[in-house]
């Protein structure tokens, strides 16, 4: 169980630092800017991928060991299509990607949702380990190619990114294929529109509490962008990468628990055991990063990812109590995913949202006449606000549902020796493996 663990956390930290490796080109090659018109393209994928997931999308794995598989996934490519067609249409009517990177938008949507489908049902198996690699391989060759772009074929554009970030997931969403088909048998498409029914039930009540997420996330993009402009979006997205950063490691965990606790056949007892264990190593290392980030000197910053940036430092310290208390609901909420609870989840995100569209559209005449900083800052304290009260209600729901004690709640020895005999069985059995 640790090692799968720590296999996806030690991905995850790989993967993040080649992601902030491309943040750092991204941030010195095109600047603020550039930086906010990138986040925006980012974003669109991201609306894409999460109207395609209510058909199917998490809730496949939960779905898969008790459904027809190849059902399901055909019907996750159908509407991965559909959804994508008129979902893009609708981003550039309402003028909410940049219009230049509409066809690189659908495209980069087609493949990403893909390659998300497959590796949900890859996790459904929990096939961990070709998980994290399929995750390794698409953000090495995006690296790579847009190395190749900005500094071998000399194209100093915005584009370069794009091309990377969509040929990379074309092939990793090839890749991914094979590990899912040979284990599925086609046995007709008898009952296919009552797994419709159901793939749409399920789907649905994930998708809403995941989609009000990326508001809750993401809102405050468009905000910014309207009050304050490109320059003053990319501050932030810098500043909010580096604060979410500290989900490397719940966000690994939850990989691991939605998987294990969905093929436990609803042992509530075992739930408990392990998303507590989690949900404590989850605050503790949270706590540790936050602290880590804000005291991280700002001429680091500057010096990291260019001068222009230094401001970024100042949304951390307002983003700091959010982020650690989010970082403990990522770990209660796949808790409730595992069970097939999305309402729990969806009611948590609709909370957060409902903050963060109140207030900040609310407040918009009120930054219209403020610095770009006063409204970043503004804007971040709200999204701060907002992560809270989506803890804080998901967590009483966690201990209604589990029974959980607060005496349960803290770190006492047992659980560093838990910790510290599972790192060392871990480590025990890669010498092995090493000397065979």
């Amino acid at each position: 169980m640790f090692r799968k663990v720590i296999g996806t956390f030690g991905a995850r930290i790989f993967c993040t630092l080649i992601s902030f490796g491309i943040v750092i080109i991204n941030s010195h090659e095109f600047g603020p800017s550039g930086l906010g018109t990138i986040g925006l393209f980012l974003l669109g994928v991201t609306i894409l991928q999460n109207l395609t997931s209510f058909f199917g999308g998490p809730s496949l794995v939960y779905m898969l060991p008790r459904n027809n598989g190849f059902q399901l996934i055909f019907l996750s490519y159908i509407f991965n299509l559909l959804i994508n067609i008129l979902g893009t249409y609708l981003l550039f009517v309402l003028n909410l990607i940049p219009k230049e990177f509409v066809w690189h938008l659908f495209f980069s949507s087609i493949f990403f949702s893909l390659y998300y489908i497959n590796s949900l049902v890859i996790l459904s198996y929990e096939k961990i380990k070709i998980y994290n690699i399929l995750s390794l391989i698409q953000i090495i060759i995006q690296l790579l190619l847009m190395v190749i772009l900005l500094f071998l074929l000399h194209v100093k554009e915005i584009s370069s990114f794009i091309y990377a970030y969509l040929f990379s997931h074309f092939l990793v969403a090839l890749i991914s294929i094979p590990y899912i088909w040979k284990d599925l048998k086609f046995n007709g498409f008898n009952n296919i529109f009552l797994l419709l029914k159901h793939m749409l039930s399920y789907g649905f009540i994930i998708q809403i509490a995941n989609f009000a997420q990326l508001l809750n996330y993401r809102l405050s993009y468009y905000i910014i962008e309207f009050c304050s402009g490109r320059k003053a979006l990319g501050l932030f997205d810098l500043g909010t990468k580096l604060s979410e950063a500290v989900w490397i490691l719940p966000k690994s965990m939850a990989t691991v628990q939605y998987a294990r606790i969905s093929n436990c056949k609803d042992n509530i007892a075992y739930a408990k055991k392990l998303s507590l264990a989690f949900l404590k190593l989850s605050f503790a290392f949270a706590f540790c990063a936050t602290l880590f980030l804000v005291c991280l000197p700002a001429q680091w910053i500057a010096w990291i990812f260019g001068p222009e940036f230094m401001e970024s430092k100042k949304l951390l310290y307002v983003l700091a109590l959010g982020i650690v208390l989010f970082s403990c609901n990522i770990i209660v909420s796949h808790y409730f995913s595992s069970f097939g609870l999305y309402k729990i989840n969806a009611i948590a995100s609709l909370i957060g949202v409902i903050i963060t569209a109140g207030l900040g559209i609310s407040l918009i005449p009120w930054f219209s006449s403020k610095s770009y900083m006063d409204v970043i800052l503004g804007v971040g304290g709200i999204t701060s606000l907002s992560y809270i009260s989506s803890f804080i209600y998901t967590f009483i729901r966690f201990i209604k549902h589990s029974h959980l004690k607060f005496k349960e709640l803290w770190i006492d020895k047992k659980d560093i020796l838990l910790l510290q005999t599972e790192i060392k069985k871990i480590l025990r059995n890669h010498d092995k493996n090493k000397a065979i």
